[in-house]
């Protein structure tokens, strides 16, 4: 069980290294970031990824109406 927790973390910080430039650009919009693991039988990792999410900037000027208001 150490064994694969031990392949699962480096994995995981692998896939987390392969987006430092993205972390790095306007981290106070960071959201979060998702990391996705693909396992063969057994544990061996076959495969990994990861995303960024970032919180959306407010679009400025007309907002449309809310549904029923007018």
């Amino acid at each position: 069980m150490t064994d694969l927790i031990t392949r699962l973390t480096e994995a995981a910080a692998e896939a987390i290294r392969n987006e430092r430039q993205g972390l790095s650009y306007e981290p106070d919009r960071l959201r979060s970031i998702h990391v996705e693991l693909e396992l063969a039988k057994g544990g061996a990792v076959i495969k990994g990824r990861a995303w960024i999410e970032r919180k959306v900037k407010p679009i400025r000027g007309d907002r449309p109406t809310p549904a029923g208001r007018g």
